[in-house]
């Protein structure tokens, strides 16, 4: 009988891809990171290698397994990863292009034009939610449009995760957290297959793969694969979610009934529930399992305001350090507010809009570095906010993850926003976590998902919120909402103003 049994757990992020071996009762044992690089052809366009996303892969899962202690027995791989976009293969199995990123805008038209045509109502209605222009439909759709040549190699459509199990295992599969938006009939939680014929793409239909709910094991190590990542060929790969409903379920949401705040690249907010809800201001996703759903809203700001501020406006100072820069200003940041839509891609959530930007507003000559990162925190944490007011649930708890979650600071903001505790797990892998917790249900480990989470995932840290400053921060909520619902007509203007420009002078600057 082996001494161990291990967990493998791959989390393929937009910037950094991580596999990391638990014990059955949640304990890490290794871990192995590799960064990935995007490639952003265009203004608004996001892309990435599938071939390089798979190699960096390949690589932590050897280093991993080369890790692990004598007589360590690996009961399987899950895999989870960025959501969304469009990573297509050919029927040889090879990429049919770059992979086309969740933050992508490209497809923005496309949404507008099923929008005023009606057909995008007609989408919502059928799966719970509205498509963004990063979901593999709308950009299938411009794919056929803009590259019809590509788009006629289009074998078989799949996610990040997806294509990285079809390299471990050579089978194509879709789970339901990625499928439901567009492609699921929320009451029977089953392909919808006429939506394609609705966006005027009958012929795609076909593209779809296999759909597997995400603690069944959809194949094993290939041979190609064992030599590639040094596991043993037959080790079972199961189906997984994708990164925002894994991390719910690794951060300890799942059991607890809170909300699940990642504090990452982007910014996620979600909350387990039971079935689809009538609400459509976010994206609800089934999970393929025990009936439930994730209701999640994603926002395109997060830790990239902080790494702006860092660099531009503390002298080129870390990350990590940048709290101190911030702690002695005041609440409110002595007048300036911040909003923190740095994306190129636009905004996403609560509100879709394209041309949204970051912004300073309120200041003076007086203000200086303290104020103005302060008001990068603050800006963030009523960036939460935001989503949060948004969820279809009262928040009582929230479970704070990613990297964003080791700033005291930040989660304290956090705590006194949403006037509730926020608590951080043990594990600063909260994806890698839930996809380990989803191989252990598949390989009956644990008998029910509550139990698996209870068992695993453990609190490291928790956060009061403090009256005083909750009462500041409702009234200086109500106005950070208030100027970004007015000044989005500005946003509008700024993009028209600045396409004549490009117009006249490619160079001219977004």
């Amino acid at each position: 009988m082996s001494e161990r049994e291990v967990l493998l757990a791959v989390d393929a992020g937009t910037s950094t891809i991580k596999t990391v071996a638990f014990d059955t009762d949640g304990t890490e044992l290794a871990k192995a990171t590799r960064e990935t690089r995007t490639i952003r052809p265009a203004p608004g366009q996001v892309e990435q290698e599938m071939s390089t996303v798979w190699e960096r892969t390949a690589s932590t899962l050897r280093e991993v397994r080369a890790a692990l202690p004598d007589g360590a027995e690996p009961l399987g791989v899950s895999v989870t990863g960025q959501g969304d976009g469009l990573w297509a293969i050919t029927e040889g199995g090879t990429p049919v292009r770059n992979a086309v990123l969740w933050s992508d805008s490209r497809a923005a038209g496309v949404l507008e034009e099923w929008a005023e045509s009606g057909r995008l109502d007609d989408i919502v209605a059928q799966c719970g939610s509205a498509p963004y222009p990063g979901m593999s439909l709308p950009l299938l759709a411009w794919l056929a449009r803009e590259e019809p040549t590509a788009y006629d190699r289009v074998d078989t459509i799949l996610s990040c995760k997806d294509w990285l199990k079809y390299k471990l295992t050579g089978e194509r599969t879709l789970d339901h957290s990625e499928a439901t938006v567009p492609y699921l009939d929320k009451s029977t939680e089953r392909y919808a297959k006429e939506v394609f014929e609705l966006v005027g793409l009958p012929e795609a239909e076909a593209l779809l793969p296999r759909l597997a709910a995400p603690t069944e094991v959809v194949g094993t190590i290939t041979e190609r694969a064992a030599d590639a990542t040094g596991l043993e060929s037959g080790l079972p790969v199961v189906s997984g979610t994708f990164d925002v409903p894994a991390s719910a379920i690794g951060s300890g949401a799942a059991a607890t009934g809170g909300t699940a705040v990642t504090l990452g690249t982007s910014l996620t907010h979600q909350v387990l529930v039971d079935g689809p809800q009538p609400e459509t201001s976010g994206i609800q996703m089934s999970l393929g399992t025990e009936g439930l759903w994730t209701y999640a809203i994603g926002s395109n700001a997060g830790t990239p305001s902080l790494e702006w501020a860092a660099e531009t406006l503390a002298g080129d100072a870390s990350v990590a350090d940048l709290e101190d820069v911030a702690a002695p200003a005041p609440v409110g940041s002595s007048g300036v507010v911040y909003h923190p839509y740095l994306s190129a891609s636009g905004e996403r959530g609560p509100f879709v809009d394209p041309n949204a930007r970051g912004q300073f507003l309120g200041l003076t000559p007086e203000h200086g570095t303290e104020e103005m990162v302060r008001a990068v925190y603050e800006g963030l944490s009523m960036a939460v906010r935001d989503c949060v007011e948004h969820l279809p649930a009262d928040t009582t708890t929230v479970t704070a993850s990613g990297g964003g979650s080791r700033s005291d600071l930040w989660c304290q903001l956090l705590a006194d926003c949403l006037d509730a505790p926020v608590v951080v797990p043990s594990s600063s892998e909260p994806g890698a976590k839930g996809a380990a917790v989803l191989l252990a249900l598949s390989r009956e480990a644990y008998p029910s998902l509550e139990t698996a989470v209870e068992e695993m995932v453990t609190i490291d840290r928790r956060y009061e919120p403090r009256a005083e400053r909750t009462e500041q921060y409702t009234e200086l909520y109500e106005f950070f909402a208030d100027v970004r619902s007015d000044i989005r007509p500005v946003w509008s203007r700024r993009a028209e103003t600045y396409d004549r420009l490009r117009s006249v002078d490619p160079e001219a600057t977004d």
